[in-house]
């Protein structure tokens, strides 16, 4: 029986994924929250949490993988207990997807999925695997592919916020994502989740090329 925490502002998305995995042999709906630091957490073992992501702040969800993380989100965070994800979009900044949830096993659909797939998702993220809806993963590679620097830096890519400024300026003086995370106050893997980020925005395969990409466009100081 695998064991699902649902998550959406939304009661009637609740609801909707309450009555689709009810009706699937062999899942069942154990937890379920409007937000997810307000998550219950049952005593039995989430396996998969299924996420209304299309609104979701990005930081929110960082906050709610990190391994260890303290309060609410912990119990479910603990490293050896870490749940398959299975985000329901389109999300805005998608392609950082890959990069911030790491080797985590999670999948990708739109909103409005079938119960079929979503089950069949499920069923992959059991099993340790990355499945992406194909309305989506067109969109997810072509905004996230590293060959498109040379174009994203000529028509100046997307706008970096202030964060992302100053997480590239401390790449620009050398410093790891340790010491940028001590430097800010904020965790490593919050700090890998900017990194992402930035190189997806300034179209960089890599930390160096996203410096010299954001030096030319006035956004460092080397």
């Amino acid at each position: 029986m695998v064991q699902i925490a649902v998550v959406s502002p939304l009661p009637a998305v609740r609801a909707g994924l309450r009555a689709l995995l009810g009706s699937a042999a062999g899942h069942r709906v154990i937890a379920e929250s409007a937000q997810l630091e307000l998550l219950d957490r049952p005593s039995g073992a989430v396996e998969v949490v299924v996420i209304d992501a299309a609104d979701l702040d990005p930081e929110e969800l960082v906050a709610f993988l990190e391994p260890g993380a303290p309060g609410e989100a912990g119990e479910l965070n603990e490293p050896d207990r870490l749940p398959g994800i299975v985000l329901l979009g389109p999300i805005t900044g998608d392609e950082q997807l890959p990069a911030l949830l790491g080797d985590r096993a999670w999948a990708y659909l739109p909103r409005d999925t079938t119960a079929e797939r979503l089950v069949a998702a499920i069923e992959a993220v059991v099993g340790g695997l990355v499945a992406v809806d194909p309305s989506l993963a067109g969109r997810l590679l072509a905004r996230g592919a590293p060959g498109s620097s040379v174009s994203a830096a000529e028509s100046g890519g997307e706008a970096l916020t202030e964060r992302e400024r100053e997480v590239l300026q401390l790449v620009a003086l050398g410093l790891p994502n340790k010491q940028i995370a001590r430097r800010l106050g904020i965790s490593e893997h919050t700090v890998k989740f900017h990194v992402a980020a930035i190189l997806a925005k300034l179209g960089a395969a890599s930390r160096t090329e996203a410096v010299h990409l954001g030096a030319r466009r006035g956004l460092v100081t080397l």
